[in-house]
């Protein structure tokens, strides 16, 4: 994996001297390292603490609220996307299944409708402050504000969430004024997110392309199909609305990196020619599942819902590494590490190889997973010496397994990240940051290797 670096820390210019007022406080302003214990500035008195306390409070509250509404429309995203193939595959059950689709479908068609039709309106200035073309003035200011923001394909896309559209009609002012910013901020991966997934935005604005108006033009433009590849098979580069996003396949030594769903077993590998995750009673213990002591049917569930809400993103001086899309909790499941069973002494993956070892003896490695070519999401997670993830020794059913767990609370966009041991720093210099890094503890001689 490439070396984990973390920006320098943000210079705060030191303000120059201005005229005191007559009513001030003490306030410590941040200052640059080599400036530290500088005497405290003077600063206009402006809130009460009391005040100062209320604010903060009323920010974070707005924050959350924010978050579980971007984390609810990415799960109505991913859970329309994953209902419809299933339709279209003659997979999903007609009650309540396919009721359900078609009542959040229709629901966002008519926003739909009422937007354009206010558009169309306005084109020939038939609109006023009394216009009755949205459900309330509040829908119809709410939508100009998106719109001032973002264009008419994220707003198909987001028409679609259900949280979204009652985040439109029943949040505060605040709260959604929030909400667009933070749409803005991250419409890059939410049009990602649809277009992987195989949303059936576009369909809402088809009944409209015989018009001649620039913007839905646009909207309706062809684009390329990514929900023919896996999701994970394109990383992406998020920036400001409305330039353009690009995406990239994630590559090693030339060759795409293939997503896979279970380890990959060649017999002609190992030398007894045996699959060593085979789960052995008195070396690898009970099921962590369903605690049986003998071999019994319990799986991990896949696609779990963090292969379902994550993405693949481009931090810049680190390399590929993973954001969430949704909330997890600590001690949760994420995913399995996987990639091709080699054995032990495999010494052609220096960057993604994990031991495989038994969850009752230490010390006693089965297998290596080499994910250079084959793996899955859990590969690309970054290091971090204050990681959010960690490896899990697992018995489940009739395998032994590598999981990654969360160690605390993610939250929704926030990278997640995992500690790849002081043996991988051993060579290497590790660059996070963290009060605990590896490289700090390691010689001259060893960091320059």
């Amino acid at each position: 994996m490439a070396e984990k670096r973390r920006a320098p820390d943000d210079h705060v210019e030191d303000l120059t001297e201005r005229h005191e007022p007559k009513n001030f406080k003490k306030v410590r302003f941040q200052l640059p390292r080599h400036h530290e214990g500088l005497p405290e500035k003077d600063s206009p008195a402006t809130d009460t603490d009391d005040e100062l306390f209320e604010r903060t409070l009323r920010t974070m509250h707005v924050k959350e609220r924010v978050h579980d509404i971007l984390a609810a429309m990415y799960y109505d995203m991913h859970i329309l996307s994953w209902r419809r193939n299933e339709l279209m595959q003659n997979r999903i059950r007609p009650w309540p299944d396919l009721s359900f689709y078609r009542v959040q479908h229709q629901e966002a068609a008519w926003l739909i409708d009422r937007t354009m039709r206010r558009a169309m309106l306005a084109k020939v200035g038939q609109t006023s402050s009394e216009d009755l073309t949205y459900l309330s003035k509040q829908e119809a200011h709410r939508v100009g504000q998106f719109f001032r923001r973002l264009n008419l394909r994220v707003f198909a896309i987001c028409a679609v969430s259900e949280a979204f559209r009652l985040a439109l009609c029943k949040e505060d002012q605040l709260v959604w004024a929030v909400l667009v910013n933070k749409i803005a901020e991250n419409w890059a991966s939410i049009g990602t997110f649809a277009r992987s997934r195989g949303l059936d935005w576009q369909g809402l604005l088809l009944k409209y392309a015989d018009k001649d108006d620039s913007l839905l033009q646009q909207a309706l433009a062809p684009v390329s199909d990514l929900a023919e590849e896996h999701p994970h098979h394109r990383v992406i580069t998020n920036g400001p609305a409305p330039r353009k996003h690009s995406h990239r396949k994630p590559q090693y030594e030339g060759h795409l990196q293939i997503n896979i769903d279970h380890n990959l077993f060649n017999p002609s590998y190992f030398k007894d020619k045996k699959d060593p995750t085979i789960r052995v009673p008195d070396r690898d213990g009970r099921c962590d599942l369903c605690y049986a002591e003998r071999e019994c049917d319990c799986w991990i569930s896949h696609p779990t819902l963090a292969t379902c809400l994550v993405e693949l993103v481009d931090y810049p001086s680190r390399g590929i590494g993973v954001r969430a899309l949704t909330r997890f909790k600590k001690g949760e499941i994420l995913d399995q590490y996987l990639g091709e069973l080699r054995p032990v002494d495999y010494q052609d993956d220096h960057a993604y190889a994990l031991l495989h070892e038994p969850k009752m003896v230490e010390g006693s490695p089965l297998a290596l997973i080499s994910a250079k070519r084959y793996g899955n999401w859990t590969r690309f997670l970054n290091h971090s010496c204050k990681p959010s993830a960690t490896f899990l020794k697992m018995t489940v059913g009739k395998k032994i397994t590598m999981a990654v767990q969360a160690v605390r609370d993610i939250d929704i966009f926030e990278e997640i990240t995992i500690d790849y041991g002081k043996g991988y720093w051993k060579n290497r210099v590790c660059l996070c940051g963290e009060p605990d890094c590896h490289s700090q503890g390691a010689t001259k001689e060893e960091t320059e290797a």
